[in-house]
């Protein structure tokens, strides 16, 4: 089957799965159906073929009968395991894909993709786990009062700014010039750390780079503690030319660790870990910026402490509360996170189940790396605005306050896993308030 003629059936496949899925997603919110569908055709007559060649990916054998009951023809899987199969797909159909998993099952992402078979089929076996703990709480005389300085009109502020552009596509020029912005920011809000640096990394196959801040360690530099999100956003299977604001998905988690890199930047706090922020690329096509990351960490043999991942926090639509998803994920780090939420946070915390590959957490998970992920409500209650043009602030009340409580657990848990150097002290003004 050719590119095209690919694309023009799932095109068609996905237009129907839409019309008779219309009760369960968002045409309950008035939006009308002939619409979409317009948007669907338009779509497969605008959308250029894709400058990569073929890719491989790996899907859950949990959904690979919702996706072919859709008649999402992927043709037969290369190599199976217990837990996923290997697909080999044109490069074309990754936002088409993605946007079904999105509706079907609530994820953003849904499956890995890889450039060669062989990446694919070696990830159908995942590294044996990494113990990061043990995970003890003994930094409040710093954590405390770093929280009390989280203000709700910084994150609204970074997600405002993040929204504004087009989209983050990670195939747009305004993918690339949000990844610019980003690092920028992170470096200005770190300059007052020593040693922190910010870098763009580049990806083979998509313009857009994903952003590291690296704060050095003063005492165990190799051991490192990261909290990441993903930068990019997306527009169903419109590409780089729809606007995709992606204001909960996932300008809030950048505006989180930006705020959490905003209070730990003028703390003075010098880490006994080396801290890592990372803003991932591609992560709504296949998780890409995060594997090449986790990828590249396990190649080098980087200790890795612990990972977090915020993904969506500004959304109420649970109620109050930070839920931390309960698979793909080390368990011993999460049960942690749910001390650290009990003591700093001031919120309830509950748990739910995301599925495979459902964020960039699992990159790190899948290289053998202890790592957890928070989400701002249960999956079932997300917000159902994401991955449209409607993904904006007022969609989430226009504030951001259900975002404060997560920058808080992001202060936490930068300083309660990576430990004040033992040659620093709090210094008083972080007392007075």
């Amino acid at each position: 089957m050719t590119v095209m003629s690919m694309r023009i059936l799932t095109t068609v496949l996905l237009a129907a799965r839409f019309a008779a899925a219309a009760p369960l997603a968002d045409f309950d919110q008035g939006v009308r159906v002939t619409p979409l569908l317009e948007d669907a055709r338009r779509g497969a007559k605008s959308e250029p073929a894709s400058d990569e060649g073929p890719l491989w990916i790996n899907l859950g054998n949990s959904d690979l009968a919702l996706v072919r009951a859709a008649g999402l023809s992927l043709g037969s899987p290369l190599s199976m395991s217990g837990s996923a199969a290997v697909f080999k797909v044109p490069a074309g159909l990754l936002p088409h894909l993605s946007d079904f998993m999105h509706e079907t099952f609530g994820r953003c992402g849904g499956f890995f993709a890889h450039r060669t078979r062989v990446e694919a089929e070696l990830a159908l076996s995942a590294r044996a786990a990494t113990k990061g703990g043990p995970y003890t709480l003994d930094q409040q005389a710093w954590v405390s009062p770093l929280i009390s300085r989280v203000e709700e009109e910084g994150i609204r502020s970074t997600i405002e700014t993040l929204a504004a552009y087009h989209n983050r596509y990670y195939k747009a020029n305004s993918g690339v010039e949000a990844a610019r912005w980003l690092q920028g920011r992170w470096q200005t809000l770190a300059g007052g750390l020593p040693g922190a640096s910010s870098r763009l990394v580049k990806h083979d196959g998509w313009k857009q780079p994903s952003v590291v801040l690296t704060i050095p360690g003063a005492e165990k530099t190799e051991e490192v503690v990261i909290l990441g999100g993903h930068l990019d956003s997306i527009n169903g299977y419109g590409g780089e030319a729809a606007r995709a604001p992606g204001a909960d998905d996932n300008a809030s988690g950048i505006a989180v660790l930006t705020e959490a890199v905003r209070v730990l930047g003028a703390s003075g706090l010098r880490p006994r870990r080396t801290l890592q922020f990372i803003g991932y690329a591609a992560e709504e096509v296949g998780l890409r910026g995060s594997q090449d990351l986790a990828k590249q960490a396990a190649r080098e043999g980087m200790k890795v402490v612990g990972v977090i991942q915020y993904d969506m926090t500004n959304f109420k639509g649970s109620g109050e509360g930070i839920f931390l998803l309960n698979d793909h994920v080390d368990a011993d780090l999460t049960a942690f996170l749910g001390k650290l939420i009990e003591v700093y946070a001031g919120v309830p915390w509950a748990t739910t189940e995301c599925g495979y590959a459902c964020s960039d957490h699992a990159s790190w998970t899948r290289n053998g790396y202890p790592a957890s992920a928070v989400f701002e409500s249960t999956v079932d209650g997300r917000n159902r605005a994401i991955h449209t043009e409607r993904d904006t602030l007022a969609a989430s009340g226009g504030g951001a306050e259900h975002s404060v409580a997560f920058a808080k657990l992001a202060v936490a848990f930068a300083v309660e896993l990576a430990k004040a150097s033992s040659a620093a002290s709090v210094p008083a003004e972080l007392t007075r308030r």
